[in-house]
């Protein structure tokens, strides 16, 4: 890693986000990775055996060809912040606790940080939140990039479940890169107040739908195993995998296999049963069992998914820092 020293510049976030904390311009902190090859779980599996852990966190985007693909973060992401690919522009932020997926693109860059959280460069000198996928300076400021279906969970596990998934071939040249321990200064320095509602390092599920931002405490779902309520006027399941702390919110509306089947949705009520370790999610109407990807494994809505919802695992300073007038989710609720 290469840092480079550079003037910090103050710039004001787009309209209705928040306009604190200092951006700080390093974009050759990081190499970006543009468009790498791609192959699948199980022969980068076998490629990297002695190198590749059950343990490793990998973001997995969960939908579209063969389910979804899965990128080990020792091996990628850590290396190379924002990954510029035809499956998406995918981002990795240790500092603020998060890595999600936006629309494809080969078109952005690593470029620094504001609030605490990365931010990275479109082309046309545009500059977005790596986090909210929001636009706060260049021409498109205030436009919201696209996402991608995304979740953290651990390679032994996830290779168990998609060994079809894609993965980026691990040539030698990407080699293991162990996690940070510690915060970066520069990504420290750009923080403004903090919001004491939760403890800043506080470990959150962010769910954004409609224009309103919700979090989920891991704490308290982890001691629930899912969540239910109405938000905006529509049903939304968040989900708790154990086993990889893996947090999911959906919408409880399922649809066949195939994009020209949505008008076929139907809706589901899941429960918890953890009969199968991998699957501990039933609904009531069919028996079906799903996984934390939102996907039925078995029964008779098997290959059927559910409505993901915009949300992301991230740590809670970040998370209020964009959404200042987040709500929070309370057990008593």
């Amino acid at each position: 890693m290469r840092c480079v020293l550079t003037t910090a510049l103050l710039l004001t976030a787009a309209s209705g986000f928040a306009d604190d904390g200092m951006l700080i311009a390093r974009p050759e902190a990081f190499k970006t990775l543009v468009n790498p090859e791609c192959s699948h779980c199980r022969d980068e599996a076998t490629r990297r055996a002695a190198q590749l852990r059950n343990d490793d966190r990998v973001l997995c985007w969960i939908r579209g060809y063969s389910d979804g693909g899965a990128i080990p973060l020792r091996f990628f992401l850590n290396s190379y912040r924002v990954i510029s690919d035809s499956y998406g522009v995918f981002v990795y932020d240790p500092d603020a606790g998060y890595a999600r997926g936006f629309a494809p693109s080969y078109d952005f860059t690593f470029y620094g940080w504001r609030h605490g959280v990365m931010v990275m460069k479109h082309k046309d000198g545009t500059l977005y939140s790596c986090l909210t996928g929001v636009a706060f300076d260049g021409p498109k400021k205030g436009e919201r990039l696209d996402v991608v279906p995304t979740l953290m969970s651990d390679w032994g596990v996830w290779l168990l479940r998609y060994p079809g998934n894609v993965a980026y071939q691990m040539f030698d040249k990407y080699q293991p890169l162990a996690l940070a321990r510690t915060v970066n200064k520069d990504s420290r320095n750009s923080r403004g107040p903090g919001d004491g509602r939760l403890p800043e390092d506080a470990k959150v599920l962010g769910v954004f739908e409609d224009g309103k931002a919700r979090v989920y405490p891991l704490v308290l779902l982890a001691k629930s195993g899912m969540i239910q309520e109405t938000e905006n006027g529509h049903s939304r399941i968040v989900l708790w995998y154990a086993p990889t702390k893996t947090a999911a919110a959906f919408r409880p509306l399922a649809s066949p296999p195939g994009e020209g089947n949505k008008g076929e949705s139907r809706d589901v009520t899941l429960e918890l049963n953890l009969a199968d370790s991998m699957s501990p999610f039933v609904d009531k109407e069919t028996g079906s069992r799903w996984d934390i990807a939102g996907r039925a494994v078995e029964g008779e809505l098997k290959g059927w998914t559910l409505q993901w919802l915009d949300g992301t695992q991230v740590k809670w300073f970040a998370w209020a820092a964009e959404y200042p007038e987040t709500t929070i989710y309370q057990a008593h609720e």
